[in-house]
This record gives C-alpha cells, sequence and structure tokens, in this order.
C-alpha cells in the first residue's frame, strides 16, 4: 500500500456547468476518492445553498482556496475569467482543472499553457468527451479498421436556450465536435473548414451554425474524409440532440453521447446492400454494450484526481495542448463563416 495522499478539491463558479462539477465530486468524495470538497462562488447566496445542498464548505474568495487545504480546482465561471483564474490558482501551487474554451483567445491560452509549464502545475481542459466511454469504444474501433476506410463523420449538438452573452454555438458547443472528429481520426487537423452561421438576438453571437470539414485521408489509399457538424440553440422540433455518426465503408458507428452504456454497430462490408445487409436501408445494427462504464464528466474528474494526487501517469487526454488546438480549430470556424 502507498502513503495515503489527502485529496481537497475547489469548485470555482456555481452555475449549470460548475453546479455538476460540484455534484460529481461530492459523489467522488462519498466513493473515497476525494476527502472534501469546497464550493467557490463571488456570489455568497449561492456559493451557500450549493455548499448546504452537497454537504461541503464554502468560500467566496479564489485566492483564500489555498489556505483551506485544496490542492486542486476546477474553474467553471464565465469564460472571459478563465485565463486569469487559472493563472492565478497556479501561481498559488494547485493543480487545474479549466472548462473549455481554456480562453478568450489563441495568445491567452499561449500564456496559460507557459505559467503550467512555468509552475509545473498540472493544466487539463475540459474537454469531456475525450473521456465519454462510446468515444473511446469507437477510436479503437477506427484505430483497428473494423469500419474500413471512413467516408465522414456527422456530428449534431442542439439545444434550446437563450443565447450565452460571451460566446456563440461555434465556441460553446462545436468545440466538442471539431475537438472529437480530429481525436477520432488519430489527431489529424482538417484541410480546410467551411460553413454558415445565423446570428442570435445578442450582436455577434450566433446562436446556429453549420460547419463542413475536409480531413486528409487515414492512408494512402483511402480518399480524404468529410465532416458535417450541426450546431445549435433553435431545437424546437427536436430539443436535445448530442449524436454522432461515422460512416465507413465496412461498416458505421451510432454514439448518442447521453448513453454512456452502448454504441450502435452497422456492419455492411464493402459497402454491401444486399437484404441482409439492409438493401438500400438501414443496415441492421448491433449494439456495443460498454461494461464498468461512467458518465463521461465522472471519467474527466476522476481522472484529473488522480493525476493530480499522483496516482495515475503517463498522457493526458485533456491537456493544455488539446484546449489550444480546440482554440484553433474554433478560430478557423469562426473564420470560415465569417464572425472573424
Amino acid at each position: 500500500m502507498g502513503d495515503f495522499v489527502s485529496v481537497c478539491v475547489g469548485i470555482i463558479g456555481t452555475g449549470y456547468w460548475g453546479r455538476n462539477h460540484v455534484r460529481t465530486f461530492c459523489a467522488l468524495r462519498d466513493e473515497g476518492v476525494v476527502d472534501d470538497v469546497i464550493v467557490c462562488d463571488s456570489d455568497e447566496e449561492r456559493a451557500a445553498a450549493i455548499g448546504s445542498e452537497f454537504n461541503c464548505r464554502y468560500t467566496t474568495d479564489a485566492e483564500s482556496l489555498s489556505s483551506l487545504g485544496v490542492s486542486m480546482v476546477t474553474i467553471a465561471t464565465p469564460t472571459p475569467s478563465h485565463a486569469t483564474l487559472a493563472i492565478t490558482m497556479m501561481h498559488s501551487g494547485l493543480d487545474v482543472l479549466i472548462e473549455k474554451p481554456l480562453a478568450m483567445g489563441i495568445n491567452e491560452a499561449e500564456t496559460v499553457i507557459r505559467v503550467s509549464e512555468d509552475t509545473g502545475r498540472l493544466l487539463l481542459v475540459g474537454h469531456v468527451f475525450r473521456h465519454h466511454a462510446g468515444v473511446r469504444v469507437a477510436a479503437e474501433m477506427i484505430q483497428a479498421g473494423k469500419l474500413g476506410p471512413i467516408r465522414h463523420i456527422v456530428s449534431e449538438r442542439l439545444a434550446v436556450r437563450e443565447p450565452r452573452e460571451d460566446i456563440g454555438v461555434i465556441a460553446a458547443l462545436g468545440i466538442h465536435d471539431l475537438d472529437i472528429c480530429v481525436d477520432l481520426l488519430g489527431g489529424n487537423a482538417p484541410i480546410s473548414i467551411s460553413g454558415m452561421a445565423s446570428m442570435s438576438s445578442i450582436k455577434g453571437i450566433e446562436d446556429h451554425a453549420e460547419l463542413q470539414l475536409e480531413f486528409p485521408p487515414i492512408s494512402t489509399s483511402d480518399e480524404a474524409i468529410m465532416a458535417s457538424i450541426h450546431l445549435s440553440w433553435r431545437s424546437r422540433t427536436r430539443g436535445k440532440v448530442r449524436s454522432l455518426e461515422v460512416i465507413g465503408r465496412d461498416g458505421s458507428l451510432h454514439v448518442d453521447y447521453m448513453d454512456h452504456s452502448a454504441i450502435w454497430f452497422h456492419p455492411h462490408p464493402g459497402d454491401a446492400h444486399g437484404e441482409v445487409y439492409g438493401g438500400f436501408g438501414a443496415a441492421p445494427r448491433k449494439r456495443i454494450d460498454i461494461e464498468n462504464s461512467e458518465p463521461a464528466l465522472t471519467a474527466e474528474l476522476r481522472d484529473f484526481v488522480l493525476r493530480s494526487s499522483g496516482q495515475r501517469t503517463g498522457p493526458t487526454r485533456n491537456g493544455g495542448d488539446v484546449g489550444l488546438k480546440g482554440m484553433q480549430l474554433v478560430e478557423m470556424a469562426l473564420r470560415a463563416t465569417g464572425l472573424l
């Protein structure tokens, strides 16, 4: 048995996603993975209410967290405050997981990464779907050639909500889909991005976008790979949709991001259209169950705890480099749609 490692985590920001961090970390506390959880929000009434709900301490001062015994923090505040908070926390000796996007701009993101390197603090970025069990199985199947040459990817991330005031759907939603396409295709960046976006009632904030990406072939014998990304906060007919399809010559996959227990595989070897393969309709599908899976946020925050406490080492799925590349992809998409 190794030495006991006491883990006290702070969560800065208790909005919609920050509250999910609190809930998840408190579940990990109950599991024995985390010893203590401290909530931090500038709104004392909200911080007190969240602390009471989840039976944890609270503070309104982020700079006090290190003196309260915290060794690691997650930052789930509005995007404009991400970089400043991350830099302050790392200079205070804390490891940081910062929600995407990493910062408001590329230069700011690079500064955060340099501070991580200079201070030796762990920096992770909330690209939570890289920890989704279905995405990991999909990536393994693609790498193993079970889909044959990849033809195209279709990703939909839809919802109904008021637009955000700081960033639009491309940076808020599309960053996930852009990053997952890159992840599934072995880290290859797109050759080009094109698309269109339409504005919300807030000037400069798009609430609907369609993106088309071209990726290089995975091998010399393959064709270029196309990806279509559909983003919207106007999904009045379908509501919340989190869907990924990967179409190959020999098989296709469907991942529902809201289901971490399984994905669906549709075999059609050699692009077969015979009756056994569905004719010219959908190919028959097979459910691929994923054993011992857990929600992506739980997997991501568990990974953060294990790495911060030294119990897990090796390459990360969502380090600062991933956060920076995600922002670069968003910038390409914003330029392609005329928003930058």
